[in-house]
């Protein structure tokens, strides 16, 4: 044990020797002590380079990087209370696996693994709530059995805070941790006691006026299915416990016209164009992207919507320092009509546009985005997450949404676009028939009962809020039964 920290020691010291000039002002005996502490509690910290340190407010800020594969950590130390704020460290996992690998190691031992590890490194209790699915994740090499993808929330009173969690993924056959990711790890918060709290009947009847069913398309393998959802609206998140006032993400009591969508319509002749390459360097066009490379193009025998034979096509631009971009075009290989058109636009210095509100989106969207939509109704909705807004679109087709045809689009607090997600089918979907009615899906909802969690809001108060267990179902919209969402984007555990 003696060598092993003498070891953490000596590797702390040599990082900390590596730091440049421009760094010699700092307190050297303090960084090196805490550069001890990041090794002994971060296990992945170790055998990678320091380059960077910054000091602000009481915060030390750490980058590491590694090679063989690319590794990169950034650690945040809050020196008031002597523990780490923030974590992301990130393996490359890009480069393919040994498809003939098998998994030493199971679910539960990878679980029982990265819950010791959280507990090294935060102190502090957290649960694992549940495991991300693979089709939430686009690198092929991350597909089962390699990649545990696994998601814990931070605990107290033996109630889970809903908002505060910590993401690990964890290669199945070697054990190693390719991805950790937390934030907000030593906060002060206040929380609420549980004396005083509304009962479950109290808040069923506050709750039910704004559980209105919607009708959506929801696709499982290569079938759709006509579900409910008990609400679109990602501003709803729960209840006061204390109050019965209804709370956003970010701990704001919602009024009531604050609920309400707002529907669009795009007026005019719909326009899809027949080229893939067409459509492809069109999208960088107005996107401000002036190169992009085709980097896969291959013959699907199946595409997963419509079951039948087509070409798909991915174009890429990446500047790491700039933008980076991905487009993906499917073709049906007999009549060479469009299938799909998806792509995601990432910008991290982009001033071109400025986005201040859902007016301006439409606009953007109308001006940039319009000659790749159908023309149908969208539902739209604004919403805060941290400093930043996000718009979505959805696409609305018969009074149904279709589940995974959006737009998004992310702006910082000035309004500069940070992020565009566009992802759109042109198939024939399913005709409508045969429903249950509303009101019995309404029924449905209601009779699923909420949970109480702890919710921590922007000014670290940790309220006690009921949040509706009917958000982790649909409802076949012809049998009335339940449908998890095990096979959408997560799997229940």
């Amino acid at each position: 044990m003696v060598k092993k920290i003498c070891l953490a020691g000596l590797i702390a010291l040599i990082l900390f020797l590596n730091l440049s000039s421009a760094y010699s002002k700092a307190n050297t005996y303090l960084e090196e002590i805490i550069l001890q502490k990041i090794m002994m509690k971060v296990p992945f910290a170790n055998g990678l380079k320091l380059v960077e340190y910054k000091l602000e407010n009481g915060l030390y800020s750490f980058k590491f990087e590694g090679n063989n594969p690319f590794k990169a950590l950034k650690i945040v130390y809050n020196s008031n209370n002597d523990k780490v704020e923030y974590i992301d460290y990130y393996v490359n996992t890009f480069i393919p696996f040994d498809k003939n690998l098998s998994a030493k190691y199971s679910k539960g031992e990878s679980i029982i693994l990265a819950n010791n590890l959280i507990s090294s490194i935060t102190g502090e209790e957290y649960q694992f709530v549940k495991s991300l699915s693979d089709d939430e994740y686009s690198d092929e090499s991350l597909e089962k059995p390699y990649i545990y993808k696994l998601i814990f929330k931070k605990v107290i009173n033996n109630l889970i805070v809903n908002n505060r969690e910590i993401v690990v993924y964890i290669n199945s056959h070697s054990g190693e941790v390719v991805k950790f990711f937390g934030e907000n790890l030593s906060e002060d918060v206040e929380y609420d006691d549980t004396k005083n709290i509304k009962s479950v009947d109290e808040i069923k009847s506050l709750y039910q006026r704004y559980v209105i069913p919607q009708l959506m398309l929801y696709k499982e393998g290569q079938k759709y299915q006509l579900v409910y959802i008990p609400s679109l609206n990602p501003l709803f998140y729960g209840i006061d416990a204390k109050s019965g006032i209804f709370t956003d993400y970010k701990g704001n009591d919602i009024k009531e016209e604050m609920v309400t969508l707002d529907f669009v319509k795009l007026k005019g002749n719909c326009f899809n164009f027949k080229n893939p390459e067409t459509i492809a360097h069109d999208i960088a066009r107005s996107l401000k992207i002036d190169k992009i490379s085709l980097i896969k193009a291959g013959y699907v025998n199946n595409f997963y919507l419509t079951g039948k034979p087509a070409v798909s096509y991915d174009w890429n631009f990446t500047s790491l320092k700039d933008k980076i971009l991905n487009i993906n075009v499917a073709i049906d290989s007999h009549n060479q009509n469009i299938l799909h058109l998806g792509f995601g636009y990432w910008s991290y210095n982009e001033k071109n546009f400025k986005i201040l509100d859902m007016e301006e989106a439409k606009t953007y969207v109308k001006e940039h985005l319009y000659n790749y939509l159908s023309c149908d109704f969208l539902i739209a909705y604004p919403m805060n997450y941290r400093d930043n807004k996000i718009y979505t679109f959805y696409r609305q087709t018969n009074n149904t949404i279709i589940s995974n045809n959006y737009i998004t689009i992310e702006t910082n607090e000035e309004g500069i676009i940070k992020k565009i997600i566009f992802n759109w089918d042109y198939i024939d979907f399913p005709k409508i028939d045969n429903t249950i009615n509303t009101q019995v899906a309404q029924n449905i909802f209601m009779d699923s009962g909420f949970k109480l969690y702890y919710f921590i809001t922007e000014n670290k108060k940790g309220k006690l809020l009921y949040i509706p267990n009917s958000l982790e179902f649909m409802i076949d919209a012809s049998t009335g039964k339940k449908i998890y969402y095990s096979s959408l984007n997560w799997e229940e555990d």
